[in-house]
């Protein structure tokens, strides 16, 4: 019976989120004896964060919604860019590149593409996602012959659905897993200031500088890949882990996405959030925000941030979904796909998931 020595994992190229939770899977993978390839087009510094010597193949697998920044979407250059990048001879050559490595299997988190090509290599995969990427298109008119053909590249596989998020639909079955995020010892900030964190991810925002207010004892930390501002009242930090950055911050500004809620919901960190309307994902996260006691910026960031500071700091998150959902994985290629862990097993198949 086969080994599970490596597993590939496909990361959606939209935003950061897909592949840090992915990385914070793969630590608990590694110690298992399996080393996760990641397939990705994010900058390795982002993998060397969490993973010492990622394995990392550059590959830009997907589009999900092409957006000009965090908070607006462009349907005519997704539509393009769909065409380009999920075309048949890119789907083709990604097979063929599958088919030739040392690989036991797949986990996509979540390119459709990526799914469909494991299945042209012969290799078992599993898609993990809060959401997926046809459900997604099915919002816009634009897209859905689009949402047509993701829901049968998808059809085959099973899937794990993470919290928080819309369910999971038209995979093989769906197996539920907690929330899954990176977790770090907090960076200690100088005193003497609040320290809120600034987080547009790689999409960044537009007119930042003129968006972030200046509030007396209030400092705004900035690192890659948001930009440094020149602004007495900005501190860009370099060569930090950013869930410790996001541990140690007095409160983190940013928009609905997982990547970002799941390491302030496991470290503890209070959310102010600007609302992105048109990302059909949203409103599943802002509910589990809102319910802990984060708040949505309305007339300005700084009443936002005045109300945040007014509740208590929200306790940590239970960390254990990460390994929770590397075994969910792994029972899935387990059980369907007849192979073995190295060594060891060491997990239950029938152990519980919140």
């Amino acid at each position: 019976m086969p080994v599970i020595r490596r597993l590939a994992v496909l990361c959606t190229d939209h935003g950061f989120g897909h592949l840090t939770r992915q990385l914070a899977i793969g630590q608990h993978l590694r110690t298992l004896g399996i080393e996760p390839v990641f397939y990705t087009a994010a900058p390795p510094s982002l993998l060397r964060e969490s993973l010492p010597d990622p394995s990392v193949v550059p590959w830009q697998l997907d589009v999900g919604l092409s957006q000009p920044d965090s908070l607006r979407v462009d349907l005519a250059r997704t539509c393009a860019l769909l065409d380009e990048r999920c075309s048949p001879s890119a789907l083709e050559t990604l097979a063929d590149h599958l088919a030739a490595q040392p690989l036991q299997g797949v986990i996509a988190d979540l390119p459709p593409m990526g799914l469909e090509a494991a299945r042209l290599a012969g290799l078992p995969a599993v898609a993990v996602g809060n959401f997926d990427w046809a459900w997604i298109y099915d919002h816009f008119p634009e897209l859905a012959p689009w949402a047509q053909r993701f829901r049968a590249w998808q059809a085959p596989h099973p899937a794990i659905h993470l919290w928080p998020g819309p369910a999971l639909s038209g995979f093989r079955r769906v197996k539920r897993a907690p929330l899954v995020g990176r977790l770090h010892p907090p960076h200690s900030f100088p005193a003497g200031s609040r320290h809120v964190l600034v987080s547009f991810g790689g999409l960044g925002l537009k007119d930042l500088e003129q968006r972030l207010p200046r509030m007396d004892g209030v400092t705004w930390v900035l690192s890659a890949p948001m930009p440094a501002l020149k602004r007495a009242d900005c501190l860009w930090l370099e060569d930090i882990p950013y869930p410790a950055l996001v541990a140690g911050a007095d409160a983190v500004l940013t928009k609905p996405g997982y990547g970002i809620l799941a390491e302030a919901f496991l470290a503890g960190t209070p959310l102010a959030w600007l609302p992105r309307s048109h990302w059909p994902e949203s409103p599943y996260l802002a509910d589990p925000m809102v319910a802990r006691g984060d708040v949505q910026v309305g007339e300005s960031i700084e009443e936002a941030l005045t109300t945040l500071w007014s509740r208590p700091r929200p306790a940590p998150h239970d960390p254990s979904g990460s390994a929770l959902a590397a075994r969910r994985i792994l029972d899935e290629l387990l059980e369907t796909a007849g192979l073995e862990l190295p060594g060891p097993a060491g997990i239950g198949l029938s152990d519980p998931v919140p």
